[in-house]
């Protein structure tokens, strides 16, 4: 049997080894509960993959970038892209996308960036717009 000194905290199975492990393990379980809360709370409509080529030129003219529309929802699009984006949540933009045979020109607002695009709400859509949209929206839910 190895013979070595034990702790008071390892005698008495509290390691602080065990405990540092344990602490983790339970933090980042509450770190990915409250980041999936968080993400059920924003989304407000259901979204749809969709394959499409978008651009996007933010509203004060600094930049134009090209991209592709990965899902959408009545209430905004996801926009992958290889641009290096520098937009602050809250970026007014204009985009122009086509889906099968619609095209949608529309304002839309920066929600959130990552490294390989960003997700944007759509703003003040015309009734045209909208229709187009809630019909697109109707077509690929009855695809899905």
């Amino acid at each position: 049997m190895d013979e070595r000194e034990l702790s008071v905290e390892e005698y008495n199975g509290h390691s602080e080894e065990h405990h540092d492990e344990h602490h983790d393990e339970q933090y980042k379980e509450r770190r990915r509960l409250v980041a999936l809360e968080g993400m059920v709370e924003r989304r407000q409509h259901t979204r749809y993959a969709v394959d499409a080529w978008a651009e996007v030129m933010v509203k004060d003219g600094t930049m134009l970038f090209r991209g592709r529309v990965l899902d959408v929802s009545v209430g905004g699009c996801y926009i992958e892209t290889e641009a290096k984006l520098k937009l602050a949540p809250g970026t007014s933009v204009e985009m122009v996308f086509r889906v099968n045979d619609a095209v949608f020109r529309c304002d839309a607002m920066s929600r959130m960036v990552r490294t390989r695009g960003a997700g944007f709400l759509f703003s003040s859509l015309d009734a045209r717009v909208r229709r187009e949209l809630e019909r697109l929206i109707q077509e690929l839910d009855e695809e899905g």
